[in-house]
Formats: structure tokens, C-alpha cells, sequence
């Protein structure tokens, strides 16, 4: 990224604005490359049709980016819904709000364009695909505290399947629900969440001696 501090001095005028029209191209750059990327896919999304949507030059992508999969990586982790950001312990106990959590990050198509293009990039980019697996695990961690919360609200007890299975599960669910026709006897929303309810709050089963 360019220095502007290395820059001639400019006038008071110029030098007020230069930082917000900065900023302001790069949320211009953020926002087109979000709508390229639902509408056309990783792989057909140019680097030129995002620009032109946002309504900024070539170099301004230059300016920030290096290649089309880390601006990609920006939107995705700024913008897609995430279900470790989406849930909270009391979403985990309430059916309907569960459902409608899940629906934001699988059934919203702006979140299963987001989702399908960053599949096909980790399939593609190394670089993604390890930043991704870092980043899934992450998720994972904040979702298993998430899970944890929950059953201690819900009072002391032997859990029957364990919280980071738990997790990894629902993020796997989400992910297959995004990216993936449905059809073959997918599972809807409302089907989904009384699955993850009943893998979160399901208790061992205790046996007594007789």
C-alpha cells in the first residue's frame, strides 16, 4: 500500500479529503467485489468488472490487494455471516430463533453466493486454503464456547456428544447447506435446528446398577 505521508505536501484542502476518499474507495472497492462475487462466482468475477461496479480505478485494487483471492478474503470474513457471530447460548435453547440464525447464513443468497465463491477459492488458492483452515478452527473454538454457555444455562449434566463434535458438526451442516443443491433429501432449516438442538442438549445416558 502506498505511503501517502512520502507523498509532495499537498494543500490543506487535499490533504483533509485525501484520507476519507481513501477509505471511501476502498468500502466503493468492498462493496462491488461483494455484489461481483454473489452474482458471478470466484472464478468468473474479473478484477475489471469488480472495479467498474464499484466505481473505482485498477489501481485502487493495486493499491490494496495483490490478487483477486485476497480481496475475496477481506469481504468473506468482514461481510458472510458466520455462525460463531450469528448464535448465542440463548439462540441454542430457542428453536425459533435458532432456525432463523441459520437461515441468514444458509438460505440468504447473498451469504450462499459469499459461501459458493469461497469454497471454489480455498479448492484453488493455497494461500486461502490455509488461511481457511486457521480460520475454521477459530470458528469452531468461539462455537464450542458458544455450545458450553448453553448447557451451563441449562443446568448441570453429562452431555451425550461433545461440544467441539458438536461444533464442528453444525459448521460442516451449514456449510453443506450453503453450498450445495439441495436436492436428494436435504434437510430444511426447521429440520436442521432440531438436529443441533438435540446434539447440544442431549444428556448421556446414566447406568445404574441394580
Amino acid at each position: 500500500m502506498p505511503n501517502i505521508d512520502t507523498a509532495s505536501l499537498p494543500s490543506q484542502d487535499s490533504a483533509a479529503s485525501a484520507p476519507r476518499d481513501r477509505g471511501g474507495s476502498l468500502l466503493r472497492l468492498l462493496e462491488g467485489a461483494e455484489s461481483t462475487f454473489v452474482d458471478r462466482g470466484f472464478n468468473a468475477a474479473t478484477i475489471h468488472e469488480i472495479c467498474a461496479r464499484a466505481g473505482v480505478g485498477i489501481g485502487t485494487f493495486y493499491a490494496h490487494f495483490g490478487r483477486k483471492s485476497e480481496l475475496l478474503q477481506r469481504v468473506v470474513t468482514e461481510r458472510a455471516p458466520v455462525l460463531s457471530n450469528l448464535l448465542s447460548a440463548l439462540d441454542l435453547s430457542d428453536r425459533v430463533a435458532l432456525a432463523s440464525r441459520l437461515r441468514i447464513a444458509v438460505d440468504d443468497p447473498r451469504s450462499i453466493g459469499l459461501w459458493r465463491a469461497w469454497h471454489d477459492a480455498v479448492l484453488q488458492d493455497g494461500e486461502i486454503a490455509k488461511f481457511h483452515a486457521q480460520w475454521r478452527r477459530q470458528v469452531r473454538d468461539e462455537l464450542t464456547a458458544t455450545i458450553e454457555q448453553a448447557r451451563t444455562l441449562k443446568g448441570n449434566g453429562r452431555w451425550r456428544v461433545d461440544a467441539r463434535v458438536v461444533a464442528w458438526t453444525m459448521l460442516t451442516l451449514a456449510r453443506e447447506l450453503a453450498i450445495h443443491d439441495r436436492e436428494g433429501g436435504a434437510p430444511d432449516v426447521e429440520t436442521t435446528a432440531d438436529l443441533i438442538a438435540q446434539l447440544v442438549f442431549r444428556h448421556a445416558r446414566v447406568d445404574r446398577c441394580r
